[in-house]
């Protein structure tokens, strides 16, 4: 008996640390409403990972070529001198950077991102790319619904922070 009720007590202990270092992992990385990352991004795209490349071993970030399937807003800031392979592809660079939250990706990814154009202080090792501007987001039919529908203006609840399940 007296085994049993300390084993008992044992996974308590080790139940009540999990729980804490889930809350403490999810509020390390705090994330912007789906609202304001919308905002703050002048491209949101969808696409593919193709090739990962350009890695930065100071910084620790790394550069994607991302085969583009639609754009969800800024398809006209997206000109010639970005496009790649024929105006279908566009490389992105910011992986990896810790300011960002869910920013890792491996080749063949689907995602959605919210990106900017390089800003001139970055050049001319980063010029002709997108940047990372804020987590990744996997592509389900709710999360494209409603970037879409925060894009048009349309959703009320853009606040809301939607999760990556």
């Amino acid at each position: 008996m007296g085994s049993q009720r300390r084993l008992t007590h044992l996974y308590g202990w080790a139940l009540m640390i999990v729980a804490v270092f889930c809350q403490w992992c999810q509020g390390s990385c705090p994330e912007k409403d789906l609202g304001k990352r919308e905002e703050e991004a002048n491209v949101v795209l969808t696409g593919t990972v193709e090739e990962i490349m350009n890695m930065d071993p100071v910084q620790n970030t790394y550069s994607c070529k991302v085969r583009v399937w639609r754009y969800l807003k800024g398809k006209t800031m997206v000109n010639g001198e970005v496009l790649l392979d024929g105006g279908n592809k566009v490389m992105i660079g910011g992986f990896g950077d810790p300011g960002i939250c869910d920013n890792q990706v491996a080749t063949g990814d689907t995602r959605i991102f919210f990106v900017n154009l390089t800003p001139e202080y970055m050049w001319p090792a980063h010029k002709n790319e997108l940047m990372l501007n804020s987590s990744l987001m996997r592509i389900t039919l709710r999360n494209l619904e409603e970037v879409e529908l925060c894009v048009e203006g349309k959703l009320t609840r853009c606040g809301l922070h939607i999760t990556w399940t």
